[in-house]
């Protein structure tokens, strides 16, 4: 089992990936009320900053309707911050490259609440097709149809092509992962 908790590892990649993109830049939602925003770039554009909430995701009525319980790295990774997705790129063994990929955040409640929806479709579809639920975290920039998710019961991180069961581990727990990745800046996709 991994000493260092999610909340750390969340943290600690959002101060590595500020150091390697000081000036990181979302598409800019006018009818959300998000903190995170700092400067318009152009009509579409703005720079962001990780924001801590207030008060954290709160789960239970999600858990309840679709009776069960998320896996405690999941409410971690999606209910302690407000941040941009991040960009980022993880080894996948020593004689792969890295993969490029995009870490989904919540910008702000409006966000998560959206995210919620989509991890509730995900979950559904899964239970349709009799699979382990997993909850999807990011999407790989070369393939939009595979996914990293976390293993709902165990918490291990691995791939997924969408509608399939997850094909390659990862790492054994979401901090040993995020602990993994680093800050990609796109610039060479």
């Amino acid at each position: 089992m991994n000493p260092v908790s999610t909340e750390h590892a969340v943290s600690v990649l959002l101060e590595r990936y500020l150091e390697v993109i000081p000036e990181p830049k979302t598409e800019w939602v006018e009818e959300w009320d998000a903190k995170i925003y700092q400067q318009r770039i152009g009509e579409e554009q703005v720079i962001w900053r990780p924001v801590k909430r207030d008060e954290v995701q709160d789960f239970s009525k999600l858990e309840s309707a679709l009776d069960m319980r998320f896996h405690d790295s999941v409410k971690r990774l999606f209910g302690d911050w407000f941040s941009g997705d991040l960009s980022l790129a993880f080894a996948t063994g020593e004689t792969t490259p890295s993969m490029g990929f995009e870490l989904l955040m919540p910008q702000c409640q409006e966000d998560a609440e959206r995210l919620l929806q989509n991890l509730t479709g995900h979950i559904l579809m899964k239970r349709k097709l009799k699979q382990p639920v997993t909850i999807f975290i990011g999407i790989l920039h070369e393939h939009d149809d595979c996914l990293v998710s976390i293993d709902n019961s165990t918490g291990e991180v691995a791939l997924e092509w969408l509608g399939k069961l997850q094909h390659q581990t990862l790492a054994v727990d979401l901090a040993t992962f995020l602990l993994q990745c680093q800050p990609h800046s796109g610039e060479n996709d």
